[in-house]
């Protein structure tokens, strides 16, 4: 069967793609009769407890490199690329290096790619926000926790709710979660007397104090495990 004749626009773009083909096989070429060196950018791995997707690092260009058709070069495979003021590159697990040179112009300055100073500082209020809610929940379950279980009051409403297994939990969903409700009851709908939840809540703001006021070692509870529980429908 005979092949259909490609169109004018197809053909267009068949002779266009040969062209940049040929153009980046011309440039590499000439490289190779060159001693030349490209810049060389370094690119940080991702944070170890980032896990919002992918994260993009910034390269700020030097004038050389801004606004031109670049040839990009990592583990010996090579592509053109065209740069603004700006390169954005996506990090990965490791770091990683390549090298950047401009089509017809080539420098050894090295320059480091770096994160959003935004995204730095959310992962390292993420990472002492966990810090500060193992803090937490670990001074509750030293210093509250057995306290409010063996509560006669406690103790009583939790004999009518007719679960096995029934009990008085530190909060475990983190730190918000913990600041609204220190104390939980692993069945759906079970509320502890509010004087129970409200006492911690005191208790943490004291501690917060601390934290804040630096007197804290948040270290300190580093390795604490909390007690799991899982919530119980009641029926």
């Amino acid at each position: 069967m005979a092949k259909p004749t490609p169109t004018k626009e197809e053909q267009g773009f068949v002779y266009q793609l040969g062209q940049d083909v040929a153009k980046l096989g011309f440039e590499i070429e000439k490289l190779k009769s060159k001693s030349v060196k490209a810049m060389r950018v370094t690119v940080p791995a991702r944070p170890e407890n980032y896990d919002g997707g992918d994260l993009i690092a910034k390269v700020s260009l030097p004038d050389e490199y801004q606004h031109m058709i670049c040839i990009k070069s990592r583990n010996n495979e090579i592509e053109l690329i065209q740069t603004g003021e700006t390169l954005e590159i996506t990090a990965e697990y490791r770091e990683y290096e390549f090298y950047l040179a401009p089509v017809y112009k080539f420098n050894n300055d090295a320059v480091n790619a770096t994160f959003d100073p935004e995204i730095i500082a959310e992962i390292e209020k993420t990472k002492r926000d966990a810090l500060i809610y193992k803090y937490l929940a670990k001074y509750l379950t030293d210093n509250y926790l057995t306290q409010v279980r063996n509560d006669p009051q406690v103790q009583g409403y939790i004999g009518t709710l007719s679960v096995y297994n029934a009990n008085v939990y530190v909060n475990k969903n983190g730190l918000d979660a913990l600041l609204a409700k220190p104390f939980v009851i692993n069945v759906q709908g079970a509320e502890l007397p509010p004087k129970y939840n409200e006492e911690a809540k005191s208790a943490i703001k004291i501690e917060l104090d601390n934290i804040n006021a630096g007197r804290v070692d948040l270290s300190s509870a580093s390795n604490f495990e909390i007690e799991n529980y899982f919530i119980d429908s009641g029926v």
